[in-house]
């Protein structure tokens, strides 16, 4: 673990507990203080602020399969480039989706070990120039840690997701299998029973659409469908109504 720059400030083991204390002294001071995770993989706060969290939701599917397809010494590149913090959001946010987390980390280790090995390499060269040398790498350095831990949560919550997805398909499995059916069978029969229920309790509604979408394709109106059109026609506009 690397060492906190900010050993004094309180630490939190998550981001959901430094915001709850951000939102006590928020109660209790009328302080605005914003979480931010630490190099030493610790959540601090802050007064300044700090950017907003990039999710996959910020790229787009075409470029976060473009990536996936990308030659290593292309993908390092982004990964370089992020961590640097350099490029769109859009651009950056595609190594945060499932399909390239684990290549992601694979790219972050190697970069963690080369700074390693560059700092070890330099650790006897005391010379001004050694020392400006030694703090922005060891700042890169510590911006790929957080990297590191960022992509483990990810890993994490996907795996969590695996896990859940695999419950409900053995337990759905399992239901279909006492009832003599396959899963596809059920939900195909669930949808059935569904649009029936949707028809008694919207029945105009689905009589219009009907008539609406065999109109659009050039078909003749059913009879039945006609004849419900035309009894709500009626009663919208009899006396009564």
């Amino acid at each position: 673990m690397t060492a906190c720059p900010h050993p004094t400030k309180s630490r939190f083991a998550t981001r959901s507990a430094a915001v709850n204390a951000s939102q006590r002294v928020d109660l209790r001071a009328n302080l605005q203080l914003t979480p931010y995770e630490c190099v030493c993989t610790w959540w601090h706060l802050t007064k300044g602020t700090v950017a907003a969290a990039l999710t996959a939701d910020d790229a787009d599917r075409a470029d976060i399969e473009r990536v996936a397809a990308m030659p290593d010494i292309d993908f390092r590149e982004i990964v370089v480039a992020d961590v640097r913090n350099e490029g769109t959001r859009a651009q950056r946010a595609v190594l945060r989706h499932e399909l390239n987390l684990r290549r992601w980390k694979r790219h972050l280790a190697q970069l963690a070990g080369d700074a390693e090995a560059q700092l070890r390499a330099r650790k006897d060269d005391t010379s001004l120039e050694a020392h400006d040398w030694r703090k922005r790498t060891t700042s890169y350095r510590n911006t790929i840690t957080l990297r590191v831990e960022e992509c483990r949560r990810l890993r994490a919550v996907v795996h969590a997701e695996a896990i859940r997805k695999n419950d409900y398909r053995r337990r759905d499995a399992e239901i279909a299998a006492a009832a003599g059916a396959t899963v596809k069978e059920l939900r195909h029969h669930a949808g059935e029973i569904a649009v029936d229920r949707l028809i008694e309790a919207h029945g105009p509604e689905f009589a219009r659409y009907c008539a609406e979408e065999y109109r659009a394709l050039g078909l003749t109106v059913p009879d039945r469908i006609a004849r419900r059109i035309t009894e709500i026609r009626a009663d919208r506009t009899s006396p009564a109504a």
